[in-house]
């Protein structure tokens, strides 16, 4: 903590002024020695000269509610600003967060914990350039000059015809100007002091080859006596000097976050996805390397830091506070008061749909476009309560045209994080969905959508929570058999037959057992599902699993396989299948166990399925390919290994379904 042992009145920007007693945090002090970065209690934020304030012994409790009560004043001015922080005040927190993270570091261990706040975070070390930023002007000419490198005449000789230059020395930066001297105390008699030529550019002039170095301000002197008017103090000139000395290329420091600052600015202000910026930024990096040599070591770490960022599996976020998380967090608020709004009326106010409709549009554009770890780090804040008040809210809404951005949000987050979509399964939303689809069959495009999300949330074969077998009945699987064999009339497309096949390999995969398989009751009660066979046919020809949609892990097993083996458990079921169908399947079969290697547990799986199809069919009726089938069977009986083991056994198995007639060959 730093205290004012001045007062000081800055008129120009990026200076702060203040009364003496003034209390400060230092945020950065290594840019310029004389010149420090401050925020105050208030959450002003400037440069301050260094000899005016001196460090103090403060209190832990009161260092850090100093600083919270200038994070407090830099909140509440983004608040008025409708919840957009600017990057300075990203910046200042940032610096606020780390400082008050010190000081908590620092504090003994029975002292009193502190509340924290959460606040955007930006660690970059973004500073207005001193060839930019304008220096507070020097005080009144009572005040005594400050010492520089030379002698005092050859600041008098240098300064020859300043008013005819005050005009154009009053716009110089800081490169031209000095920090200014402390004031004298009233009780302190000034006595002449020696001044000596900054080395600035007024000596450069001279000199070219000279470094410019910046002047340090005077701290007062109590033994002084009164001083001699310096043209250095004169209010028509101010008193040149110089930024600190620019780092030579071999210098040069590369913020680790500035590849990740650069994809920022560039998403921002073009609307490009994340991954799309990445890859204009690499591009522009990688031709500067290849073009400009002296910049090939600096590009060099640009690109290897933003590959080593890409590719982290850290949680950490790249980029604290930055526009796609603040943008989050503003629309997750703007529809929880929406959804609280809903519950204190039982009428829709529709002066309120444009509204509602942009920030559902701007949330889905978020989720599909900005950084993954950027959007899960929102949605993850208090045990994904953002979700959760979208159910709620889903509920609540009766406009088809927000239900149907809605069930496009859900889509988008399943895709984004498996916990997301865990928490969306074990929410009411699944039974809404259900209930949804047998109630709205006219609206196709609500429909499909509402099919399209219940498979997504279904894909994972996590287990339901048994509220949820209520609503997902016989009665429901048989309605969507029906609908798969006669779809609506409105569906012109005929998306409906494919995306409920889709539902109902997703939801049988949620059953382990084939006797208290729900699905497969479904399929024993109907004497024809030829709709549906030929289309589970079609896709397992493909050997595309149309449920596995995502890349969370763990994997749910391949919902057509689990389809397959269930179905043929039984001879209820299994004759669901026409002949023709069988033996195309058998193809498939020889097909696949060709190709495939020992130890692979797909290998493994297709094994079963034909152990358990000349189980429950009449395969000895027909033969086909019987065999090729025998062959491939003494090709693996041949392998050695113990990758081997699981598939002779099943092999060992088949073998005593054979019947007297049919010789066995392998």
């Amino acid at each position: 903590m730093y205290r004012a042992i001045y007062s000081f009145q800055c008129k120009d920007a990026g200076g702060l002024s203040f009364r003496e007693g003034e209390k400060f945090t230092v945020l950065d002090q290594a840019t310029d020695p004389h010149w420090w970065k401050v925020a105050n209690d208030h959450g002003r934020v400037g440069y301050v000269p260094a000899n005016y304030i001196q460090k103090e012994t403060s209190k832990t409790e009161e260092v850090l509610k100093s600083i919270d009560n200038a994070m407090e004043f830099i909140h509440m001015a983004a608040t008025s600003k409708g919840g957009v922080y600017t990057k300075d005040q990203r910046d200042t927190l940032q610096k606020l967060l780390e400082h008050r993270q010190l000081v908590l570091n620092d504090q003994s261990t029975g002292a009193p914990s502190q509340p924290s706040r959460t606040a955007p975070d930006l660690n970059s070390t973004h500073r207005t350039s001193t060839k930019t930023r304008t220096a507070p002007r020097p005080p009144s000419s009572g005040s005594p000059p400050p010492p520089s490198m030379g002698t005092k005449s050859s600041v008098e000789s240098d300064t020859k015809g300043s008013e005819d230059k005050s005009d154009q020395t009053r716009n110089m930066s800081t490169k031209s100007r000095s920090a200014p001297p402390p004031p004298q105390r009233a009780d302190v008699t000034p006595t002449e002091t020696e001044v000596s030529s900054p080395p600035t550019e007024l000596n450069s002039r001279e000199s070219p080859t000279t470094s410019p170095v910046r002047s340090a301000p005077v701290a007062p002197n109590s033994s002084s006596s009164s001083v001699t008017s310096s043209p250095l103090r004169s209010p028509t000139r101010p008193a040149p000097t110089s930024p600190p000395m620019s780092p030579t290329r071999d210098q040069v420091i590369i913020p680790p976050r500035l590849g990740v600052e650069l994809v920022e600015k560039v998403r921002v202000n073009t609307g490009l996805s994340h991954d799309k910026s990445q890859l204009a930024i690499a591009t522009v990096i990688c031709h500067m390397r290849d073009s400009v040599p002296g910049l090939a070591d600096a590009m060099e770490v640009v690109l290897a830091n933003l590959e080593r960022r890409r590719t982290s599996s850290s949680s950490t976020l790249p980029l604290e506070g930055g526009h796609d998380q603040e943008r989050l967090q503003v629309i997750f608020q703007e529809l929880t008061e929406c959804k609280d709004d809903s519950q204190q009326r039982s009428w829709a106010l529709h002066e309120d749909e444009r509204i509602i409709t942009d920030h559902l549009q701007e949330l889905i554009t978020i989720l599909s476009d900005a950084d993954p770890k950027v959007c899960r780090a929102v949605i993850q804040q208090n045990h994904y309560e953002a979700i959760h008040d979208l159910v709620l809210y889903y509920q609540m809404e009766l406009r088809s045209s927000l239900r149907l951005l809605l069930l496009k949000t859900f889509g988008a987050l399943c895709g984004l994080d498996p916990e997301a979509l865990s928490n969306l399964l074990s929410s009411i939303l699944p039974v809404e969905l259900a209930r949804d689809m047998q109630t709205d069959t006219q609206n196709i495009q609500k429909l499909t959508f509402s099919a399209l999300v219940c498979t997504m949330l279904l894909s994972s074969g996590e287990p339901i929570p048994y509220t949820h077998y209520d609503i997902f009945t016989e009665d429901f699987v048989t309605y969507l058999l029906d609908k798969i064999d006669d779809p609506p009339e409105s569906d012109e497309d005929e998306q409906i037959p494919d995306l409920f096949v889709n539902l109902i390999l997703a939801y049988n995969l949620h059953f382990r057992v084939p006797a208290d398989n729900i699905v497969m009751k479904a399929l024993a009660g109907r004497r024809t599902v030829k709709t549906f066979s030929e289309k589970i046919m079609l896709l397992v020809n493909r050997g595309e699993d149309p449920v596995r949609m995502f890349d969370h892990e763990p994997k749910p097993p391949d919902s057509l396989l689990k389809m397959m083996g269930d179905i043929f458990s039984s001879s209820d079921t299994s004759g669901i299948f026409y002949t023709n169908d069988m033996m195309v399947f058998i193809d498939i079969i020889i097909r696949q166990l060709n190709d495939l290697s020992s130890g692979d547990s797909v290998r493994t799986e297709y094994l079963s399925l034909i152990h358990s199809i000349l189980m429950n069919t009449p395969y000895f009726d027909h033969r086909h390919r019987l065999d090729e089938l025998q062959r491939v069977f003494a090709g693996i009986n041949e392998e050695e290994g113990e990758e081997s083991q699981q598939d002779k056994l099943i092999l060992a198995e088949v073998k005593k379904l054979f019947p007297h007639d049919c010789p066995v060959r392998f």
